[in-house]
C-alpha cells in the first residue's frame, strides 16, 4: 500500500507544471528568447481588455453566444426606446444563451507556437491566474515545460507595470 502511494505521488508530481512566476520573470524569459507568453483568455478578453507585449492568444475555451428569438430582441429594443434608457449589461446578456466550448486544439496550437518561436517553454496567462494554471497543468501532462503567471494579466502583469496595450 505504501509503495502504491509513493508511486501515485511520483506520477502526479511528474505532470505538474514547472512553477508560478511573477510578471518581471515572465517578461525576462520572453525577452531572452527562453519562452513565449500564451494568453489563454478568450479572444474578446484579449482584444478588448488589452494584453501584454508579445502575448500570443490561444484561448483555452471560447464562448458561443446564441441570440434569443428576434421577437425578444425587438421587444428589448422597443423597451429601451420607450424608456429612453439602454438596458444594463446584465439585462442585455439575458438576450443570449451562452455556452463555453473547450479549445480541442489548445495543446497542438501551443506546441506550434513554441516551434515557430524556437522556444522550449511557455508562460501561461489569464485574467487573474486560475485558467492559466489549468492550462499549464494540461500542457505539463503533454510533456511541455510550462509556467503560470502569478496573479494573471490584470493583477500580475498590469499592476507590475509590464508593457501592455489595448482598448
Amino acid at each position: 500500500m505504501r509503495l502504491l502511494l509513493i508511486l501515485l505521488m511520483v506520477i502526479t508530481m511528474s505532470f505538474a507544471y514547472e512553477d508560478d512566476i511573477d510578471a518581471a520573470e515572465a517578461f525576462e524569459m520572453q525577452k531572452s528568447g527562453k519562452a513565449i507568453i500564451v494568453d489563454v483568455r478568450t479572444t474578446i478578453e484579449h482584444i478588448y481588455t488589452g494584453h501584454g507585449l508579445g502575448f500570443i492568444n490561444i484561448p483555452l475555451t471560447n464562448w458561443i453566444y446564441i441570440p434569443k428569438s428576434i421577437e425578444a430582441r425587438v421587444k428589448s429594443a422597443q423597451f429601451e426606446i420607450e424608456n429612453e434608457k439602454v438596458k444594463e449589461h446584465k439585462m442585455v446578456q439575458k438576450l443570449y444563451d451562452t455556452k463555453e466550448v473547450l479549445n480541442e486544439k489548445f495543446v497542438e496550437e501551443v506546441m506550434s507556437a513554441m516551434k515557430l518561436s524556437g522556444v522550449e517553454s511557455v508562460v501561461l496567462v489569464c485574467r487573474s491566474g486560475p485558467r492559466s494554471a489549468e492550462a499549464a497543468e494540461k500542457l505539463a501532462k503533454a510533456g511541455i515545460t510550462a509556467y503560470n503567471l502569478t496573479d494573471g494579466f490584470m493583477f500580475g502583469w498590469k499592476e507590475n507595470a509590464q508593457p501592455w496595450g489595448g482598448f
